[in-house]
C-alpha cells in the first residue's frame, strides 16, 4: 500500500468524522479564533449555545494602565460582546454585557468562565495562549492523519539528520546528519530532539513549545524504519488532559485519543 492509500485507509477507519469536529476560525475581523461557547444565567437558563469569537493578548498596554494580566476580547452572536481584563490588580476591573465582572476563571475542561454581577455566565473555549507560538499552519492535518507539506518536509529533515546502519546497537542515537529544520524558520536546538533505536525502527521525540487548534503542545513523536520510508507511527502530544482535548475536538476524536495522559493524537500506519 502506498503512502496515499495508507493515509486514506487510516482516516476512513479511524477519523472519518473528525473533520467536522474541529474548532472553526472566524472569517475576517479582529477576533481570529472561534470556539464553542454557552451563555446562561445563575438560575440555569440557557441564553445562547453555539460559537463565539475570542482573542487574547497580554496586558499592560496604553489602554489598560494598572493591570498586569490578559486582555480577552469576546463576541457572542445576538448578544454583543466586549473586552475583559484578567488579572489581580485593581486596574483589571471590567464590565461585560452591561454589568461588572464578578470573576474570571478556568473550569475543569479548560474553558474560560466569565461571570457578571447581573448573574450572566459565559463559558467559552479559550483559543490560543497569546504567550505561545501558534503552530496551526505547520501542523495542519495532524488530527486527520494527513500532515501538511510543511510537516512532511520537517519529517524528511528529521530522517536525514538521524541515519544509521540496521546493524547499529539499540539505544540512544546521536544526530549525525544536517540539523533538523523547523518549517516556520530556524533549526531545532539539539536538546529539543532525542532519538533511540528500537529493533529495526528509530523512535524520535521532539519537544515543542506552541499551540495547535488552541491547545498547548508538549511534543511530537515519530517511529519509522531505519532503512527508510514513511513513518509507522505519529503522536502529537498536548500539554493538557485528554478530557480537554476531547472537549475541543469533539466526540469523533475519541478513537484517535487513547486512554493516556496527557491528551495525545495517535496515527498508526502499516508495520
Amino acid at each position: 500500500m502506498n503512502r496515499l492509500l495508507m493515509l486514506v485507509a487510516l482516516c476512513v477507519l479511524w477519523l472519518g468524522a473528525l473533520a467536522a469536529a474541529g474548532p472553526a476560525r472566524a472569517a475576517g475581523g479582529t477576533l481570529p479564533y472561534a470556539g464553542a461557547c454557552t451563555l446562561g444565567d445563575v438560575g440555569g437558563r440557557l441564553l445562547y449555545e453555539g460559537t463565539c469569537a475570542i482573542s487574547r493578548s497580554p496586558v499592560p498596554d496604553t489602554a489598560a494602565a494598572g493591570c498586569t494580566g490578559e486582555r480577552i476580547s469576546l463576541r457572542i452572536p445576538g448578544h454583543g460582546g466586549g473586552e475583559v481584563l484578567r488579572g489581580a490588580d485593581p486596574g483589571c476591573a471590567s464590565t461585560f454585557l452591561g454589568s461588572p465582572v464578578a470573576f474570571i476563571a478556568t473550569d475543569n475542561q479548560g474553558r474560560i468562565v466569565v461571570s457578571t454581577t447581573a448573574g450572566k455566565v459565559l463559558r467559552v473555549d479559550p483559543g490560543p495562549d497569546p504567550a505561545l507560538p501558534v503552530l496551526d499552519d505547520v501542523l495542519a492535518g495532524m488530527e486527520h492523519c494527513q500532515p501538511s507539506r510543511a510537516a512532511d518536509a520537517f519529517f524528511q529533515s528529521l530522517a536525514a539528520s538521524f541515519r544509521l546502519s540496521p546493524d547499529a546497537p539499540e539505544g540512544p542515537v546521536p544526530g549525525t546528519g544536517p540539523p533538523v529544520i523547523w518549517p516556520s524558520g530556524g533549526m531545532l536546538a539539539p536538546e529539543q530532539v532525542s532519538a533511540r533505536k528500537v529493533g529495526a525502527e528509530l523512535h524520535v521525540d521532539i519537544r515543542l513549545r506552541g499551540s495547535y487548534l488552541g491547545l498547548p503542545l508538549s511534543g511530537l513523536h515519530y517511529e519509522y524504519p531505519i532503512e527508510g520510508g514513511w513513518f509507522l507511527e505519529q503522536r502529537l502530544v498536548f500539554a493538557v488532559p485528554r478530557a480537554e482535548v476531547l472537549a475541543r475536538l469533539g466526540a469523533a476524536a475519541a478513537a484517535a485519543l487513547p486512554p493516556q495522559e496527557p491528551g495525545t493524537l495517535v496515527c498508526l500506519f502499516s508495520r
